[in-house]
Order: structure tokens, then C-alpha cells, then sequence
């Protein structure tokens, strides 16, 4: 049996729709069939049943499952004992990071590997913690670096195993000249409220992050303009077109007409993740990005937003 068809298998097991499982994948509706077809006639079982308008797992394919969950981390060993005995420390590594990360995290860990570790190569490619997560569960990426969000499997996930690496405060970005940059700290119940909001677009780790803060705060944001990167949601709020909450790691990029304040306590924080398939073993990259991780929030390196008005 396929190993990629058995990874569908899981990931319609855990979405419960092939819609869901396609669009977790990338892939048509009819190419999870197709693979699944394939999977059932490879079994020697149907895997498929009617409900409804849609399917369900037979009693076959929910045994099949318990066995497939043991079959991944067993092939990753595998592979990770394979790489361990690999002459001269030989290996490579398929790793993406959203951009901040990729930035502050991945680069230097890369370089710094790279350096300690001749033998090894990485190709390094920008992903959403959202696009991120099912290419590592579908074995197309080794490692990525994400952020919690509600993609963000729970730790007892069958497939997938995520290291801390980070964690970090975000602040409020506001005009220069507006009256809330006067203030000390911001309170999003008390104080943004009624602001126009920037935020990245529906659907990214960075969106849910705003929107669970001020839900929790008893409001739903006013989304005045929806942008794909940071840098042009600096520009935006420099332009007076609105707020947006903003990450530490971003503030160094901040341009002139920004000023940066911090929420009061309870604020949310961004925590940050190597997401590795279990089994997968160990790879050089992973403690070259604790000791990265560690480095920035000793020296906070990113600057300190509650002092900085530009």
C-alpha cells in the first residue's frame, strides 16, 4: 500500500468530508477519490460508504487507520536511521516558515547549520502556518515553523509532533498622530473598539490571532482593509487608514508614521513551532532554531515596541 493514499486515508478521517480532506491537501475532490479507490483496491476492502449526501469510513478503513498512524512513525525512523548513518553527516531538509519566522528564525538557524553541518542541504521555501501543517503531515516538507492558530493540531495528533521554540508578545500598531499613540498601553475593549482595522487576510494564523483577542474582549473587529504581508500593513496604518495588532518579531520593519504600544494584561501572544512528523528523528536544523529562538528573546532583538514611536 501507498504510503501517500494512506496519509488521505488519515486526513479524511480527521475532516470527515473529501471536500475538507481536499482542500487540507491542495487536491481536487476527485483526486481524494481516485487515491482512495486506488487505496480500497490495494486493501482488498471498501474503505468508502454511502451517508447521506456524502461518505463515511467503513469498519475496514477505521482498522486500516489504526494501523497506518504505527506504519508513518515507523517509516520515518526508518528514514531518520538511514540519515543518522549517512557518511560525513550527509543529509537534506524541505523546510518553510511564514515570513517573520523565515526571516528572524529560519535564515539565520539555516546559515548557522549550514556552517556545523558542511554535509547538509536545505531548500527553504515561505508558507502560511495554515499551507504549512498538511505538507508536513503529507511528507512534502520535513520541517515548518508555525504558529498557534486553529490549523494547529493538539499535541496527541497521530502524524504530527511540535517543538516550542518561541513565544512573544504583539502590540497595537496606531498613526503617529493619532490620539491613542499618546498612551502608555492600549485595552482593546476600552480603546479599539470603534477603530478601522488592518488585518492579513481571512483564513491566516495571523487573522485568527486578532479575531479570538477581541472576541475575547466582547467585540468583533471592524476589518476596514485586508492586505497578504506585514510590510503593507505598516504602510497602511502610516497612511491613517487604521490599526492593526503586530507581532514582535515585526516591529524592526516598522516605517516612520508608526507607533507601536502594548495591550494591557491579559495581552494574546504569538507562540511559535517546529512541526516535525513523528518518527522523523533529529535534525540539525532544530537546535540551531531553539538556539536562534532563544538568542532573540534574551536580547529582544526586534526592538522594544512600548518605547518606540516613529
Amino acid at each position: 500500500m501507498d504510503l501517500k493514499r494512506l496519509r488521505i486515508l488519515q486526513t479524511l478521517a480527521r475532516h470527515g468530508t473529501v471536500a475538507a480532506a481536499a482542500e487540507s491537501l491542495h487536491l481536487t475532490p476527485s483526486a481524494v477519490s481516485q487515491q482512495l479507490a486506488v487505496l480500497a483496491k490495494e486493501a482488498g476492502v471498501p474503505l468508502l460508504e454511502k451517508h447521506g449526501r456524502g461518505v463515511r469510513l467503513t469498519s475496514a478503513a477505521q482498522v486500516l487507520l489504526t494501523h497506518a498512524d504505527a506504519i508513518g512513525v515507523q517509516l520515518e525512523r526508518a528514514r531518520a536511521d538511514l540519515a543518522a548513518h549517512a557518511k560525513g553527516g550527509v543529509g537534506s531538509a524541505r523546510v518553510a516558515a511564514f515570513p517573520t519566522a523565515l526571516a528572524y528564525l529560519v535564515a539565520p538557524a539555516v546559515a548557522r547549520t549550514r556552517t556545523s553541518h558542511p554535509g547538509w542541504r536545505f531548500a527553504v521555501a515561505e508558507r502560511e502556518t495554515e499551507d504549512a501543517i498538511p505538507l508536513v503531515i503529507a511528507g512534502e516538507l520535513d520541517l515548518a515553523v508555525v504558529m498557534n492558530s486553529p490549523q494547529v493540531p493538539t499535541a496527541d495528533h497521530p502524524t504530527l509532533l511540535l517543538h516550542p521554540l518561541h513565544d512573544e508578545p504583539v502590540h497595537m500598531a496606531v498613526p503617529a498622530g493619532h490620539p491613542l499613540a499618546a498612551k502608555d498601553e492600549l485595552d482593546l475593549a476600552e480603546d479599539l473598539v470603534e477603530e478601522e482595522w488592518v488585518l492579513t487576510a481571512d483564513g491566516t494564523a495571523c487573522h485568527a490571532l486578532a479575531t479570538q483577542a477581541c472576541g475575547q474582549a466582547g467585540f468583533q473587529p471592524r476589518v476596514a482593509h485586508s492586505v497578504t504581508d506585514f510590510g503593507a500593513v505598516y504602510a497602511m496604518v502610516a497612511a491613517g487608514l487604521g490599526v492593526a495588532m503586530m507581532p514582535q518579531m515585526s516591529v524592526a520593519s516598522a516605517p516612520p508614521g508608526v507607533a507601536l504600544r502594548p495591550l494591557r494584561a491579559p495581552a494574546p501572544r504569538r507562540h511559535l513551532f517546529a512541526a516535525v512528523r513523528r518518527g522523523s528523528g533529529s535534525t540539525p536544523l532544530l537546535p540551531a532554531l531553539r538556539e536562534v529562538a532563544a538568542e532573540l528573546a534574551a536580547t529582544r532583538s526586534c526592538g522594544a515596541p512600548h518605547l518606540r514611536s516613529i
